[in-house]
């Protein structure tokens, strides 16, 4: 049975649950991605040919039509909304205490405190706010099965971050 396990943003916390819990592999935003019995960092010239060996029996965008009929499009984006250094826990901490029960007019389903807080929300969709660790900002990012709600989620992400900041 496949499982996903959500860590903090930053490869060595992939790499830390990938040891945790025997995973297969494992990745980020970003792009990295490694192996069980690979080295414990990202590689993408590995993944490259691995990509490329498992692709080589049919065409990508074949591969790729099948996995969209399968499970549906799907849509990220993210932006960003200054915020000093010295503001981000706070910020976090009261969005933490004041998240709405809905989203662009989805329900909140369950929140994860584990980097930032994420909103999982009745559609499937989600959103993102977590204080950058290399500049003073605050990341809000969003997941969904089109662009137009993406780009929904984010503005109200904004809508949500900027008073608090």
């Amino acid at each position: 049975s496949e499982s996903v396990i959500e860590t903090p943003v930053g490869f060595k916390w992939v790499a830390r649950a990938m040891d945790e819990h025997d995973a297969l592999m494992g990745g980020e935003e970003s792009g990295g991605f490694s192996i069980c019995g690979h080295i414990r960092e990202k590689d993408g010239v590995l993944m490259a040919l691995l990509a490329a060996a498992v692709e080589s029996e049919r065409a990508y965008d074949d591969r790729l039509d099948e996995l969209r009929s399968e499970h549906g499009a799907i849509q990220q984006d993210k932006l960003s909304v200054d915020c000093p250094d010295s503001e981000k826990e706070r910020v976090i901490e009261e969005l933490e205490a004041s998240l709405p029960d809905s989203i662009a007019d989805r329900a909140v389903e369950e929140v994860n405190p584990a980097d930032g807080i994420k909103a999982l929300l009745e559609d499937g969709s989600w959103l993102v706010v977590r204080p950058s660790g290399t500049e003073p900002k605050m990341r809000v990012y969003a997941e969904a099965g089109s662009e137009t709600r993406v780009e929904a989620l984010l503005e109200a992400g904004r809508n949500i971050v900027k008073p608090l900041v």
